[in-house]
């Protein structure tokens, strides 16, 4: 049951970035672009800030990998948290969204790392493989439109 809530919930959590860059798509009017890119660039920032908390959350748990492997894992924890908020500060839309997908990937890496020493369970690392790829190509969808 839990795998299929975190599932729905993943995908749940696609919506607003696919929500936000399709109104880049069909709008050119500023009233509609200007709130669309700050809800993605926030929206993004928030859920980087979130993957990290999950990082962070599988790499305490005694019950997994070695010591060090969590000590590397619980560091690696805080990276998308900063670089999520170092996104909010660079100027242009397009860097942001440009850096956030870079990031995804790099976060992705992380936890295909983790995965490698036993700290992620393998259905965790299917389904972040799936959203991780389904919120990049919709970032750099948004990408495109800016």
């Amino acid at each position: 049951m839990i795998r299929r809530i975190a599932w729905f919930l993943a995908v749940a959590g696609a919506i607003p970035f696919i929500v936000a860059t399709a109104a880049l798509y069909l709008s050119s009017a500023s009233s509609v672009r200007v709130p669309a890119i700050a809800a993605l660039v926030t929206y993004t920032a928030v859920i980087l800030s979130f993957l990290g908390g999950i990082e962070w959350g599988l790499a305490i748990r005694d019950e997994t990998g070695t010591e060090s492997t969590r000590v590397v894992a619980l560091g690696l924890s805080v990276v998308p948290s900063l670089a999520a908020w170092a996104v909010l500060w660079i100027e242009g839309p397009r860097w942001q969204v440009g850096t956030a997908i870079g990031i995804f990937v790099a976060v992705w890496a992380a936890d295909q790392w983790m995965a490698s020493k036993g700290l992620l369970p393998a259905w965790f690392v299917d389904l972040r493989t799936a959203i991780s790829a389904l919120v990049a190509l919709v970032l750099a969808a948004a990408f495109f439109a800016l």
